[in-house]
């Protein structure tokens, strides 16, 4: 990404058209976010502002949003001061990601009152504060107490701009003296013009020297001026990298974008909208993420002790063989003997058997029976509970798998009501009448013949995706002994080819614990030779008839066959 002081220069001339724009609502969604309800040039807009650390920016949204009951308390402020007010100014500070509005409102008293309402767009330092038109502080989405702090953001002080390095503005003359302030000797040419210059980001530098080629201090000046006037050719762009990038005008040393945009507010709305909610999913989701390892912990342990239990079982043959031989030799045995010498007739040795001397030897034999047939209940207890704490861990193992790859508000759901329905976690407490189930949505791909391939990211997807929705020709695959997800070529399976067959196991490795990994064993086989298995947990299927073939994920082709 690179929201710069030269993204953030085109974005303020963008938004130029909300001067004299009425603000009519002002809300807060969350301890970061604020959303101005606004009429502006005859039309509705929502201005969103974010402090968020990772997704601090501004612009026209056009998203939908839930607000809290209860305002915040700097939406109040924001209210107070500043609702049902004119934007009088939109400017911004140097080149710097520093933006003040400029507000006329009227107070209670019916008096003119001037606002500065001011963007702090600076990723982990990001901020939103209100200050008069004195610059006097009235009140900041996030306080900054000076113990800690180079400067203090709180209510009634005097604002001071974020302490930086003073800077060379690229859009005045100052540019002109950079040449001085860089040490040709030092190297890291780019480096020192990242510091030096205000509002470059790392990826406009780059695009300055591929169009340069060499930086020198004869082409340095002239390219940056180029490359400057040529950004003035406003095309939003995005480039889908390793790392993804967006910018107001496309970067050659880039190659073609991926994607462009009708403005820089709709290329923001649109990158950060599905982060910030990826974001927001990914907390929801480790909620429940937490709550499944602390059962699969859990379980781990349990079966630590069962096997416990059933190494000490494997003492209740001595302890019949003990009841059987004090029964055979009860006549020699004297009364409040502590223990007995015996022949064992099953080895032809003599052994000594403990005793309780206060028992008689019918009671010391019984004593041992009853040892013996505590422990033969125990182990057949614990070997019962060892097959479904196995069984367990292995349904936790492929939730864990689950949680991580979640992409959608809706599969948490599912995963949440799953462990509500296993008794895992307790059901919501709601007086509100049951809504109605939500059709469970697959993720449908596409084989290169064009078949379609869908596959199941949790117990339910994949629960209705092989029991419902496909038939009993259909090809179903799964890793083999991987926690993963069932995958269905929804084609007779007579028609389907070698191709599509690897094609499809591809997707069933990706999406499975195995999806970094390379050549995974996939199974297949017919789904009617694929059963439920009575009294399991959910998604817990037996096969057979399989084949197994082993394939290397693949992101790119994954990508270039969902549909």
């Amino acid at each position: 990404m690179a929201l710069d002081g030269n993204f953030t220069h085109a974005l303020v001339a963008e938004l130029s058209f909300l001067i004299g724009g009425k603000i009519n609502k002002v809300h807060q969604m969350d301890q970061s976010t604020t959303l101005l309800k606004m009429r502006a040039a005859g039309k509705n807009h929502q201005l969103l502002i974010s402090s968020h650390p990772m997704y601090a920016r501004f612009h026209i949204s056009q998203e939908k949003y839930e607000f809290p009951f209860e305002p915040p308390m700097f939406a109040r402020i924001l209210r107070k001061h500043i609702e049902g007010g004119i934007i009088t100014d939109l400017k911004q500070i140097g080149n710097d990601r520093l933006v003040e509005i400029h507000v006329r409102a009227i107070n209670e008293l019916g008096d003119d009152i001037k606002r500065i309402l001011i963007l702090e767009i600076m990723g982990r330092h990001a901020n939103i504060i209100l200050t008069d038109d004195e610059y006097k502080i009235i009140d900041s989405i996030k306080h900054l107490t000076p113990n800690n702090n180079a400067r203090t953001v709180m209510p009634g002080f005097t604002y001071e701009q974020p302490p930086t390095d003073k800077k060379l503005n690229p859009r005045s003359q100052e540019i002109d003296d950079l040449v001085k302030f860089i040490d040709w000797n030092r190297g890291k040419v780019k480096r020192q013009i990242l510091s030096h210059v205000e509002g470059f980001s790392p990826v406009f530098i780059d695009e300055i020297e591929h169009r340069a080629g060499l930086l020198t201090q004869h082409n340095l000046l002239p390219t940056i001026k180029e490359v400057m006037k040529d950004a003035e050719d406003i095309v939003p762009v995005f480039y889908d990298l390793k790392r993804p990038v967006f910018y107001h005008t496309p970067l050659t040393h880039l190659g073609e974008a991926d994607k462009t945009f009708e403005n820089l507010s709709e290329l923001l709305d649109d990158f950060y909208h599905k982060r910030a909610r990826q974001s927001m999913i990914k907390q929801k989701a480790n909620d429940y993420y937490q709550v499944i390892e602390r059962e699969h912990a859990k379980t781990l342990r349990k079966i630590d002790k069962l096997k416990e239990d059933l190494s000490e079982a494997k003492e209740k043959e001595k302890y019949q063989k003990y009841g059987e031989l004090i029964t055979a030799y009860m006549h020699t045995i004297k009364p409040y003997s502590q223990t007995v010498r015996v022949l064992d007739y099953y080895t032809d040795q003599e052994i000594d058997i403990p005793l309780v001397d206060h028992l008689s030897p019918a009671d010391n034999a019984q004593r041992y029976y009853n040892k013996y047939n505590k422990l033969k209940k125990r182990e057949k207890l614990a070997r019962k509970q060892l097959d479904i704490a196995r069984m367990d861990v292995e349904y936790f193992s492929n939730l864990l798998h689950q949680m991580e790859t979640i992409t959608t508000e809706d599969e948490v759901e599912e995963i949440r009501q799953e462990l509500v329905d296993e008794g895992i976690l307790k059901a919501k407490k709601s007086n509100k009448k049951k809504k109605k189930s939500k059709q469970v949505k697959l993720h449908e791909f596409k084989t290169s013949n064009g078949l379609p391939v869908f596959v199941g990211k949790n117990n339910k997807q994949n629960d209705y995706l092989t029991n419902r929705k496909a038939q009993n020709n259909h090809l179903w695959f799964h890793t083999k002994d991987i926690p993963g997800s069932h995958v269905v070529i929804a084609h007779n399976s007579s028609d389907i080819s070698k191709e599509d067959i690897l094609e499809a196991a591809m997707l069933a490795a990706y999406h499975s614990k195995a999806g970094q990994s390379a050549s995974v064993p996939v199974d297949y086989t017919e789904i009617k030779h694929v059963k439920n298995i009575p009294g399991t947990k959910p998604g817990f299927v037996t096969y057979s008839e399989q084949t197994t073939v082993n394939v290397t994920p693949d992101e790119d082709k994954v990508k270039e066959m969902k549909v």
